[in-house]
C-alpha cells in the first residue's frame, strides 16, 4: 500500500526531492491523548502538526513519539516541512493551482487520495498501543540488549508495536479490497507480450470490477520506474515484470473501489489527504519552475570536479578515465547548481514569511 501521495515524486533534484518527500508525508489521524495533533510551527498562518514531523522522522503514521532522536534532528525535519509550506504557498500566489498541469496531476493521483484517506481512518481507529504491551515489548528488547536504556527501549518498543499494527491494518484492507473487487488477469495476453510480439497499448491484460488494465498503462508504469534511454530494456517484454505491475495496478483499483464504499465523502481524512496532495503537486510544479531552469556547466568545472573526486573514482583498482566520467560529473554539477538555486529561493521566501516555531513541543515529537 502506498504511503502519502506516492506518485507525485518524479523529481530529478536531490533537494527538491527531499522537500517533496517531506511535503507528502502521511500526516493523519484523529484526536488522541498525546501531542501528535498539536501545532509545532505556523507558516504564514498554515499550521504544521507534530504528527507530520514524527512521520518524516521515522514514526510511520506518526503513531508514536520519536523521543530517542536528538533535538537537532527534529529541527532539521521541521525546517524541511517549513520549506515545503513556503514553496506551496508561493506556488499558489503564482496561480500554479489554476493550471492544466496542476489539474492533471491531481486527477492522476485521485485513487491514491482515497486509498490513503482510508488507511488514515483505519489507523486512527484501530492502532492502539496498550501500556501493558509496551512494557512487555520494552522488557524483551532490554533483555536482548543490556546496553539499551529504559527510555530507548520504550521508544523502540512503541515503534515496533505500531509498525506491526499498521501492517495488520494494511493486510486487512488488502484482503477486503480483493474480496470486494476481485481481479481477472489474462495470463495468455501477458505471455504473448513476453514473446516479444507487437502488442497494442489497448490490449487488456486484466479486468478489475468494471475497469480494464491495458498494456499501455503497464508500459508507462515500467518506463516511469526505469527512466532513461536504456532503463526499460527487456522490461517491456518481461512477463514477470509485467505481471507485477498488473498486480499492483489491480490492487490499486480494488482499494480505490473499497475506499469509495467506506463513507469517506466529506470526511476530515479525505479533506486532509487531498490538501496534502495539492500541496505536493504545487511544490513539484514550483520546483520545476525554479530549479529545473537551464544551468550551464563548463568543461573546466567538470575537469575540476574530476581532479577533486579522483581518489574516489576507482574501478578494479584503477582510476576511471575522465572520458568515461564526464557525463556523470556534468549531471552531478548541474544538479548541485539546481539544488543551490532552490535553497536560495527558499531562503528568500523565509525572509518575507511570518514563521513561528513552538520549540517546547519538540521533546514530545
Amino acid at each position: 500500500m502506498t504511503r502519502g501521495e506516492g506518485d507525485v515524486r518524479n523529481n530529478r533534484f536531490g533537494a527538491a526531492a527531499a522537500i517533496l518527500a517531506v511535503a507528502v508525508a502521511f500526516g493523519g489521524g484523529c484526536s488522541t491523548k498525546d501531542a501528535k495533533n498539536e501545532t509545532v510551527a505556523t507558516v504564514n498562518g498554515d499550521d504544521v502538526k507534530v504528527v507530520e514531523l514524527r512521520e518524516i522522522l521515522g514514526s510511520r503514521g506518526g503513531v508514536v513519539a520519536v523521543t530517542n532522536l536528538p533535538t537537532e534532528k527534529k529541527k532539521e525535519g521541521l525546517d524541511r516541512l517549513v520549506a515545503g509550506r513556503l514553496l506551496a504557498q508561493d506556488a499558489r500566489s503564482m496561480g500554479l493551482d489554476n493550471t492544466d498541469a496542476f489539474r492533471t496531476a491531481l486527477s492522476g493521483n485521485e485513487k491514491g487520495v482515497w486509498i490513503n484517506a482510508l488507511l488514515r481512518k483505519e489507523i486512527a481507529s484501530k492502532v492502539k498501543i496498550k501500556d501493558s504491551d509496551l512494557r512487555d515489548e520494552a522488557k524483551k528488547m532490554r533483555g536482548a540488549d543490556n546496553n539499551l536504556s529504559e527510555s530507548d527501549a520504550t521508544t523502540r518498543a512503541g515503534q515496533a508495536i505500531a509498525e506491526r499494527e499498521i501492517r495488520k491494518v494494511e493486510e486487512e484492507l488488502l484482503a477486503a479490497a480483493k474480496k470486494g473487487t476481485p481481479a481477472t488477469v489474462d495470463m495468455e495476453s501477458i505471455g504473448k507480450v513476453g514473446k516479444g510480439g507487437k502488442t497494442s497499448d489497448d490490449a487488456v491484460l486484466a479486468t478489475v470490477g468494471g475497469e480494464k488494465i491495458t498494456y499501455g498503462q503497464v508500459r508507462k508504469a515500467l518506463q516511469a520506474a526505469a527512466p532513461g534511454p536504456h532503463g526499460t530494456d527487456g522490461l517491456l517484454t518481461n512477463p514477470v515484470a509485467i505481471q507485477r505491475v498488473v498486480d499492483r495496478e489491480a490492487m490499486g483499483v480494488a482499494l480505490h473501489a473499497y475506499a469509495k464504499k467506506q463513507g469517506l465523502d466529506g470526511s476530515e481524512e479525505l479533506k486532509s489527504v487531498r490538501g496534502e496532495m495539492e500541496r505536493a503537486v504545487l511544490i513539484n510544479l514550483l520546483v520545476e519552475k525554479v530549479a529545473a531552469k537551464d544551468v550551464s556547466v563548463t568543461d573546466k568545472e567538470i575537469e575540476g570536479a574530476y581532479a577533486e573526486h579522483g581518489p574516489m573514482l576507482v574501478r578494479d583498482g584503477k582510476k576511471i578515465p575522465f572520458a568515461q566520467m564526464k557525463d556523470q560529473l556534468r549531471s552531478f554539477l548541474e544538479n548541485a547548481k539546481r539544488r543551490k538555486a532552490l535553497d536560495e529561493y527558499v531562503e528568500s521566501l523565509r525572509k518575507k514569511a511570518k514563521i513561528t516555531i513552538n520549540e517546547s513541543l519538540l521533546p514530545k515529537v
